[in-house]
């Protein structure tokens, strides 16, 4: 990659040059590409997919731009030239992981615990946590908190379960713009 600074021919240009170059500005610098070609192909499945996704995201910037609290919390995340507008965006085309699912603490008793490891590029909003029993009966649900290390949701059970194994926990995940994620464990 090239770089040229105090170039007074390039410097602050925009647009098309001679139907083969596109001059942009990008934080501030100038950015020199290929023209982009269009297509008369009508896109794939696949590309399809992508546009709807990409709408949904800049549905989601837009109105992460007119919340003001929503806004100065992707401002304070933006860095190295990146805008709120396009963290935002960026946000809601990542769903959140599960990275872990700990269910050994879990004993079937009143207090015992369910640590899951929930990250995003952003932040995750919040952690469900539903307990279902060997024969798929819902013994329990309810929302896990967000523990002292940053990184770990706890769920404390507050019902007892005298038969906890072959239980299935299943954890969901999600993030600001609404991206959910799923994961269950049998115990």
């Amino acid at each position: 990659m090239a770089y040229s600074n105090d170039n007074v021919i390039i410097q602050g240009a925009h647009g098309t040059f001679a139907k083969q170059l596109v001059f942009r500005q990008r934080f501030g610098q100038s950015v020199l590409c290929k023209r982009p070609r269009k297509t008369n192909r009508p896109p794939s499945d696949a590309q399809q997919a992508v546009r709807e996704r990409f709408l949904t995201a800049s549905i989601y910037a837009k109105s992460v731009m007119a919340n003001p609290d929503l806004l100065t919390m992707y401002q304070a995340a933006a860095k190295n030239g990146l805008s709120a507008y396009n963290l935002a965006l960026a946000d809601a085309f990542r769903a959140p992981e599960i990275k872990e699912l700990d269910v050994s603490p879990y004993t079937g008793l009143i207090g015992s615990t369910i640590r899951i490891r929930a990250i995003d590029d952003f932040k995750v909003n919040a952690v469900q946590v539903s307990i279902f029993s060997a024969a798929n009966e819902l013994l329990e649900e309810g929302a896990a908190a967000m523990s002292n290390n940053g990184l770990d949701w706890i769920y404390t059970a507050t019902k007892e379960n005298q038969t906890p194994g072959g239980c299935t926990v299943k954890v969901k995940a999600s993030d600001l713009p609404g991206n959910i994620t799923l994961k269950e464990q049998v115990i």
